[in-house]
């Protein structure tokens, strides 16, 4: 799960993000002024909403995990504050790896199995924010507001549709369609899938693929996918509304807009920000989050340098908070972030046992 050949690739990504962002948006002789002109006094309570979306993002990852562990042993909160800080420092979202691995330490839980129930809720928060983004569709007033996001992304509309939103609606597309099927439908297309492989290969391949259905078909019904989708709303929202209030420390809203294109404003940066996640980015998406939202900012009418100060600011109040905790987490746990990225790689390379080749079919969630 854990290559150096990922996170080389993450780390050229992030680093051609950040020059197209610094080359698009970055206007050296204004962004000075207006991070020196803008009200912090917002950031403190922006960041106390920042954990609050963690709070709403650890009830639904309860809920998740609830069919594999039931009530869990110790919180569920700092292993979700502990993969963010991974997040933060590891390229490529390593984070979520190492979310799976700390949970199956502290509750004896499948890492395969959790890093599944990590699956799904990366599927919901597509469909989330993809709401969010229909619904500043709908709000914002400005004329082919979309069409100069494309104008201002490089590459166009094609770069655009493909980097922000196909492939975040092949994975939610996908992930409901294995919940939704039985565990053996799906375990018997992967042995076909797989089945050109070694038969070692094979075989451990298919092992940690029914270890990772277990977390994947823990929601087995259309009314348990809308429980989840529901249960994304308020991570959005909270995390949504502390954009909200940064924004009221710098000049982002546009003059003769309402309060509430206003808001459909910061929903537009929200959704753009966060669908980029899925680029190959380094440690906490530096790159994707900024150029992406602040193109969506420009695109609607903000100046190049109100818009790339923001963005940069939001990012630090997301990127700061969250990493010190993860770790000071860690430590009071007797743990550090280097321990469990070398327990996750001794789990990833170690051979199976005798015995422990057969296909585990998972069991079939109510």
């Amino acid at each position: 799960m854990i290559s150096r050949r990922g996170l080389l690739l993450g780390a050229v990504g992030s680093a051609a993000m950040l020059a197209l962002f610094i080359v698009f948006f970055v206007d050296f002789d204004k962004i000075g002024g207006v991070l020196s002109d803008a009200n912090y006094a917002f950031v403190a309570p922006a960041v106390a909403l920042y954990f609050v979306a963690v709070y709403f993002r650890t009830v639904r990852w309860r809920f998740l995990l609830r069919p594999l562990m039931g009530r869990p042993k110790r919180g569920v909160f700092p292993v979700v504050v502990v993969g963010y800080a991974a997040n933060n420092l590891i390229p490529v979202r390593i984070g979520e790896v190492l979310r799976s691995y700390y949970l199956s330490m502290r509750e004896g839980v499948s890492a395969a199995g959790a890093f599944g129930t990590i699956a799904v809720e990366r599927a919901s928060d597509v469909l989330a924010l993809l709401f969010f983004l229909a619904l500043a569709w709908i709000v914002l007033p400005v004329g082919g507001t979309f069409e100069k996001i494309a104008e201002q992304t490089p590459g166009g509309a094609p770069v655009l549709a493909i980097a922000a939103l196909l492939p975040f609606v092949i994975v939610a597309a996908t992930v409901a369609s294995i919940s939704l099927l039985s565990s053996d439908t799906v375990t018997r297309v992967i042995e076909r899938a797989l089945s050109p492989l070694p038969a070692r290969l094979r075989l451990r391949a298919i092992s940690m693929a029914a270890r990772l259905l277990m977390g994947l078909t823990v929601i087995k019904t259309p009314s348990g996918l809308a429980k989840v989708f529901l249960l994304s709303l308020p991570v959005w929202a909270a995390e949504a509304a502390m954009y909200y209030l940064i924004a009221l420390g710098f000049d982002v809203r546009l003059a003769g807009t309402s309060h509430v294109e206003f808001v459909a404003l910061l929903l537009l940066f929200t959704s753009a920000a966060n669908l980029a996640g899925i680029i190959p980015s380094s440690a906490g998406s530096w790159g994707p989050f900024d150029l992406f939202g602040a193109a969506a900012l420009v695109a609607a009418g903000v100046p190049n340098g109100v818009a790339s100060a923001y963005a940069l600011t939001v990012h630090v109040a997301l990127w700061v908070p969250p990493t010190i905790l993860g770790l000071a987490l860690l430590i009071a746990d007797g743990s550090s972030l280097g321990r469990l990225m070398r327990s996750a790689r001794s789990a990833d390379t170690k051979k199976p046992r005798p015995g422990q080749a057969a296909i585990v079919r998972p069991e079939s969630t109510p």
